[in-house]
Protein backbone atom coordinates (compact mmCIF):
# COMPACT_ATOMS: atom_id res chain seq x y z
CA UNK A 1 0.00 0.00 0.00
CA UNK A 2 0.89 3.37 -0.57
CA UNK A 3 -0.30 6.61 0.20
CA UNK A 4 -1.98 9.25 -1.62
CA UNK A 5 -2.75 9.18 -5.47
CA UNK A 6 0.08 6.68 -6.09
CA UNK A 7 -2.51 4.09 -4.32
CA UNK A 8 -1.45 0.47 -5.64
CA UNK A 9 -3.21 -1.86 -4.19
CA UNK A 10 -3.52 -5.80 -5.56
CA UNK A 11 -6.12 -8.56 -5.57
CA UNK A 12 -4.88 -11.18 -2.54
CA UNK A 13 -5.10 -13.66 -4.91
CA UNK A 14 -2.96 -13.88 -8.46
CA UNK A 15 -4.83 -12.80 -11.17
CA UNK A 16 -5.99 -15.94 -13.24
CA UNK A 17 -9.74 -15.39 -13.84
CA UNK A 18 -12.68 -13.67 -12.22
CA UNK A 19 -12.20 -11.71 -8.99
CA UNK A 20 -13.66 -12.54 -5.90
CA UNK A 21 -15.81 -10.48 -3.77
CA UNK A 22 -12.62 -10.83 -0.91
CA UNK A 23 -10.51 -9.18 -3.86
CA UNK A 24 -13.09 -6.47 -4.18
CA UNK A 25 -13.43 -5.98 -0.28
CA UNK A 26 -9.28 -5.93 0.08
CA UNK A 27 -8.85 -3.59 -2.62
CA UNK A 28 -11.45 -1.31 -0.91
CA UNK A 29 -10.08 -1.73 2.43
CA UNK A 30 -6.46 -0.44 1.32
CA UNK A 31 -8.13 2.53 -0.35
CA UNK A 32 -9.91 3.56 3.25
CA UNK A 33 -6.64 2.57 5.16
CA UNK A 34 -4.56 5.11 2.90
CA UNK A 35 -6.64 7.58 1.73
CA UNK A 36 -9.89 7.45 3.34
CA UNK A 37 -13.63 6.42 2.84
CA UNK A 38 -14.19 9.08 0.37
CA UNK A 39 -11.41 7.68 -1.36
CA UNK A 40 -13.57 4.43 -2.21
CA UNK A 41 -15.62 4.19 -4.84
CA UNK A 42 -16.38 1.73 -7.72
CA UNK A 43 -15.44 3.67 -10.48
CA UNK A 44 -11.71 3.73 -8.70
CA UNK A 45 -11.55 0.36 -7.84
CA UNK A 46 -12.88 -0.49 -11.09
CA UNK A 47 -10.26 1.15 -12.81
CA UNK A 48 -7.92 -0.31 -10.98
CA UNK A 49 -8.57 -4.13 -11.66
CA UNK A 50 -8.96 -2.98 -15.45
CA UNK A 51 -12.93 -4.09 -15.37
CA UNK A 52 -16.33 -2.78 -15.78
CA UNK A 53 -19.06 -1.96 -13.35
CA UNK A 54 -20.36 -5.10 -14.28
CA UNK A 55 -18.08 -7.12 -12.64
CA UNK A 56 -18.46 -5.11 -9.56
CA UNK A 57 -22.34 -5.85 -9.47
CA UNK A 58 -21.63 -9.36 -10.37
CA UNK A 59 -20.56 -9.61 -6.07
CA UNK A 60 -22.05 -6.78 -4.52
CA UNK A 61 -25.84 -5.64 -4.91
CA UNK A 62 -24.18 -1.95 -4.44
CA UNK A 63 -21.72 0.27 -2.74
CA UNK A 64 -23.51 -0.14 0.71
CA UNK A 65 -22.82 -4.04 0.34
CA UNK A 66 -19.44 -3.60 -0.55
CA UNK A 67 -18.23 -1.50 2.35
CA UNK A 68 -20.04 -3.98 4.90
CA UNK A 69 -17.62 -6.20 3.51
CA UNK A 70 -15.16 -4.31 3.82
CA UNK A 71 -16.33 -3.82 7.64
CA UNK A 72 -16.30 -7.58 8.02
CA UNK A 73 -13.04 -7.64 6.31
CA UNK A 74 -11.35 -4.95 8.90
CA UNK A 75 -13.04 -6.20 12.22
CA UNK A 76 -12.31 -9.83 11.08
CA UNK A 77 -9.75 -12.68 13.01
CA UNK A 78 -7.30 -12.48 10.49
CA UNK A 79 -6.84 -8.71 11.23
CA UNK A 80 -6.35 -9.49 14.46
CA UNK A 81 -3.40 -11.57 13.42
CA UNK A 82 -2.33 -8.56 11.44
CA UNK A 83 -2.46 -6.37 14.08
CA UNK A 84 -0.78 -8.93 16.41
CA UNK A 85 -3.52 -9.29 18.90
CA UNK A 86 -3.82 -12.91 18.72
CA UNK A 87 0.33 -13.40 18.92
CA UNK A 88 0.53 -10.98 21.61
CA UNK A 89 -2.30 -12.64 23.69
CA UNK A 90 0.30 -15.41 24.46
CA UNK A 91 3.11 -13.21 24.98
CA UNK A 92 4.76 -12.95 28.77
CA UNK A 93 2.21 -9.99 30.59
CA UNK A 94 5.64 -7.68 30.81
CA UNK A 95 6.16 -8.27 26.99
CA UNK A 96 2.67 -7.91 26.29
CA UNK A 97 3.07 -4.35 27.47
CA UNK A 98 5.86 -3.76 26.21
CA UNK A 99 4.86 -4.08 22.66
CA UNK A 100 1.40 -2.70 22.56
CA UNK A 101 3.23 0.22 24.06
CA UNK A 102 5.49 0.94 21.22
CA UNK A 103 2.86 0.31 18.47
CA UNK A 104 1.43 3.57 20.10
CA UNK A 105 4.17 5.58 18.44
CA UNK A 106 4.10 3.66 14.82
CA UNK A 107 2.56 5.61 12.46
CA UNK A 108 1.69 2.47 10.28
CA UNK A 109 -1.97 2.49 10.61
CA UNK A 110 -3.13 5.72 11.93
CA UNK A 111 -4.31 7.42 9.14
CA UNK A 112 -6.13 3.73 8.27
CA UNK A 113 -7.59 3.48 11.97
CA UNK A 114 -8.83 7.21 11.87
CA UNK A 115 -10.45 6.53 8.68
CA UNK A 116 -12.09 3.73 10.36
CA UNK A 117 -13.06 5.73 12.82
CA UNK A 118 -14.40 8.53 11.19
CA UNK A 119 -16.53 6.11 9.56
CA UNK A 120 -18.05 4.66 12.49
CA UNK A 121 -19.46 8.06 13.70
CA UNK A 122 -21.89 7.72 10.51
CA UNK A 123 -22.40 4.17 10.69
CA UNK A 124 -23.94 2.04 13.85
CA UNK A 125 -22.42 -1.25 13.00
CA UNK A 126 -19.00 0.12 12.16
CA UNK A 127 -19.52 2.12 15.72
CA UNK A 128 -20.45 -1.21 17.33
CA UNK A 129 -17.41 -3.06 15.89
CA UNK A 130 -14.91 -0.08 16.73
CA UNK A 131 -16.40 -0.70 19.95
CA UNK A 132 -15.91 -4.70 20.38
CA UNK A 133 -12.27 -4.15 19.05
CA UNK A 134 -11.48 -1.54 21.52
CA UNK A 135 -13.22 -3.96 24.47
CA UNK A 136 -10.93 -6.66 22.73
CA UNK A 137 -7.33 -4.59 22.94
CA UNK A 138 -8.47 -3.22 26.74
CA UNK A 139 -9.08 -6.85 27.94
CA UNK A 140 -5.67 -7.67 26.32
CA UNK A 141 -3.99 -5.30 28.59
CA UNK A 142 -6.01 -5.37 31.73
CA UNK A 143 -5.60 -8.90 31.46
CA UNK A 144 -1.20 -8.11 31.20
CA UNK A 145 -1.35 -5.92 34.13
CA UNK A 146 -3.80 -8.57 36.34
CA UNK A 147 -1.17 -11.16 35.68
CA UNK A 148 1.78 -9.18 37.12
CA UNK A 149 -0.65 -9.35 40.28
CA UNK A 150 -1.88 -5.54 40.41
CA UNK A 151 -5.69 -5.52 41.82
CA UNK A 152 -8.46 -5.59 39.87
CA UNK A 153 -9.24 -1.83 40.55
CA UNK A 154 -5.78 -1.03 39.54
CA UNK A 155 -5.34 -3.04 36.36
CA UNK A 156 -8.14 -1.05 35.22
CA UNK A 157 -7.38 2.10 35.67
CA UNK A 158 -3.72 1.33 34.04
CA UNK A 159 -5.35 -0.42 31.06
CA UNK A 160 -7.48 2.43 30.96
CA UNK A 161 -4.84 5.06 30.96
CA UNK A 162 -2.89 2.75 27.78
CA UNK A 163 -6.17 2.07 25.74
CA UNK A 164 -7.18 5.77 25.68
CA UNK A 165 -4.25 6.95 25.14
CA UNK A 166 -3.87 5.28 21.69
CA UNK A 167 -7.44 6.64 21.01
CA UNK A 168 -6.11 10.02 21.15
CA UNK A 169 -3.10 9.06 19.41
CA UNK A 170 -5.15 8.72 16.69
CA UNK A 171 -7.40 12.35 17.08
CA UNK A 172 -3.99 14.08 18.12
CA UNK A 173 -1.24 13.09 16.37
CA UNK A 174 -1.65 15.79 13.46
CA UNK A 175 -1.53 18.56 15.56
CA UNK A 176 0.28 17.85 18.75
CA UNK A 177 3.86 16.13 19.07
CA UNK A 178 4.26 12.36 18.80
CA UNK A 179 5.93 10.78 22.18
CA UNK A 180 9.21 8.97 21.62
CA UNK A 181 9.71 5.27 21.89
CA UNK A 182 11.71 6.30 25.17
CA UNK A 183 9.08 8.58 26.57
CA UNK A 184 6.96 5.50 26.04
CA UNK A 185 8.76 3.02 27.85
CA UNK A 186 8.61 5.71 30.33
CA UNK A 187 5.28 5.91 30.67
CA UNK A 188 4.80 2.27 30.89
CA UNK A 189 6.96 2.12 33.81
CA UNK A 190 5.36 4.48 35.70
CA UNK A 191 2.78 2.79 35.14
CA UNK A 192 4.37 -0.10 36.28
CA UNK A 193 5.31 1.24 39.72
CA UNK A 194 3.46 -0.26 42.95
CA UNK A 195 3.03 2.03 45.54
CA UNK A 196 4.12 -0.58 47.82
Amino acid sequence: MTQGTGWTARPATARTGRLSADDWARAGLDLLMTEGRSAVKISRLCAHFGVTKGSFYWHFDDFDALMAAIARLYFSQEMDSARGLVTMEEMPPDQRLETMSAMLVESRAWEGEAAIREWARADETVAEAVGELDRRILRVVHDAFAELGFSEREARIRSGVLVYAGIGFVYGRSALPVPSVEEIHDVLALLLRRDD
